[in-house]
């Protein structure tokens, strides 16, 4: 048999880039203001070398829309920095990292599961192709575990759900969370505030070197390329 070869290039573009957020204050009304930063990847092929460039710029375009979908989907949960509140939609984004056990625990209770549910299967058909004492005990035992497996299973989706129910960042020392919002965000007239210095500043430069500051919002990417055989 004779042997394929086939070769290709994977080109990978990384994006990365930062935009300003406004959130309004559900609690005191107070808009502010925070930086989001993402970073979006783009993989692009070409085979034996026909679409070098084609590949190179689906790379890029791709890392780019997908740094827009994050930039203008995402978002952080940083509280107030006036009270100190976090707002209801980032309580989920919050949960997240307080509860990583709870998703640990599913998954190897899913796993479990699946290895028991095919013991069961495989031990359940054995029994019925050729009835044996072993193999009705071998399916008495998985289908035990399975049975536990899922009860454990439906336990802790009942926990997550009262702990989801029970969670409110909000009971945290409002100092604290204060400090937190300060070191992330501004309000919106503290910054719209600094912009317009800013402007101002710009268009009257004391020195040449002053007239390269600029107010913007900038990203930069980083390509690679890697190719490959078989």
């Amino acid at each position: 048999m004779i042997p394929i070869v086939v070769v290709w290039t994977n080109y990978t573009s990384t994006v990365q880039g930062r935009v300003v957020k406004l959130v309004p204050c559900e609690n005191c009304s107070t808009e502010y203001v925070y930086v989001l930063e993402r970073e979006g990847t783009g993989v692009g092929t070409s085979f034996y070398l026909m679409n070098e460039e084609g590949a190179e710029s689906h790379a890029v375009s791709s890392a780019k829309d997908t740094l827009q979908q994050y930039l203008a989907n995402d978002f952080d949960p940083v509280p107030c920095p006036v009270c100190g509140h976090y707002q209801k939609y980032m309580f989920p984004k919050l949960l997240e990292t307080t509860s990583l056990w709870g998703v640990g625990a599913m998954v190897a209770v899913v796993l479990v599961g699946l290895f028991s549910f095919v013991g069961t299967l495989f031990w359940g058909m054995n029994y019925l192709q050729q009835p044996n004492d072993y193999a009705l005990g071998r399916l008495g035992a998985t289908g035990s575990v399975l049975a536990v497996v899922g009860l454990i299973g439906a336990g802790l989706l009942a926990a997550q759900r009262a702990q989801v129910r029970r969670f409110n960042p909000n009971a945290e020392d409002q100092e604290n969370r204060i400090a937190k919002g300060k070191s992330r965000a501004v309000t919106r007239a503290d910054f719209e505030a600094k912009q317009q210095h800013s402007i101002l500043w710009i268009r009257r430069p004391p020195s040449q070197e002053r007239q390269r500051a600029q107010s913007a919002i900038s990203g930069q990417g980083v390509r690679g390329c890697e190719s490959s055989s078989l």
